[in-house]
């Protein structure tokens, strides 16, 4: 019973998200005074700029529901810098898993860590569409991406999709498991079923068998 009403809770405050900017998970904790000592100055300093501590609170989550600058900058590997496909699109596979989560990591101003705290606001997306609008317009933003990044390097290659599959199906599916292998990065530095190996070979693994399924010959 605790947990459906925990649930229930979590849909009361996303119905009130809805109709005012108030702070919710992690966000609703946060203490002006400690981000103001960070910079030298006194919880003063944030409320003379936001007027009050709650509405510091609802923007600092808000920002962190609206990251595309971040996307725009992700750097992709060149396929020019590779002798062919498969190592191109490990390096690719690689660098998503690196620029992802890390267990343990010491807290930094980076996009994983912001992807990190933008998953304590997803249960209240279920019901919020401050949540979800922004948070579905930056994961269609990253589809996007990685298609272009995608058809540049089977253009490079001379490489095709599939008669049955697109550049599009292949970039979600990717989108989605760079997503799904992230939340074990969150918990773990090692292969879930093979602790002998990083983490990374997860995705490695993974995508290599997404690449093959979805490219001919």
């Amino acid at each position: 019973m605790g947990e459906l009403v925990a649930l229930e809770q979590i849909r009361a405050d996303a119905t009130t998200l809805d109709r005012q900017a108030i702070a919710v998970g992690p966000f609703a904790r946060l203490d002006a005074g400690a981000v103001a000592a960070r910079d030298g100055k006194t919880r003063g300093a944030i409320t003379n700029l936001f007027g009050s501590q709650a509405a510091f609170q609802a923007e600092t989550m808000a920002l962190a529901l609206s990251v595309g600058d971040w996307i725009e900058q992700i750097p992709y590997p060149a396929p020019q810098d590779y002798p062919g496909a498969d190592a191109w699109f490990d390096a690719l596979l690689c660098g998503e898993s690196e620029r992802g989560p890390r267990h343990g990591a010491e807290p930094a101003a980076s996009y994983a860590f912001l992807w990190t705290l933008w998953l304590s606001t997803v249960p209240y997306g279920t019901w919020s569409d401050r949540v979800s609008a922004p948070s579905m317009a930056e994961h269609v933003q990253w589809v996007a991406m990685l298609r272009h990044v995608l058809e540049a390097g089977l253009a490079h290659f001379g490489l095709a999709t599939r008669a049955d599959t697109t550049v599009d199906d292949l970039a979600n599916g990717l989108a989605s498991l760079v997503e799904g292998v992230w939340l074990n990065q969150c918990l773990t530095d090692r292969h879930p079923t093979m602790p002998s190996e990083p983490i990374a070979t997860s995705l490695l693994r993974a995508g290599r068998l997404l690449w093959r399924g979805a490219v001919a010959g």
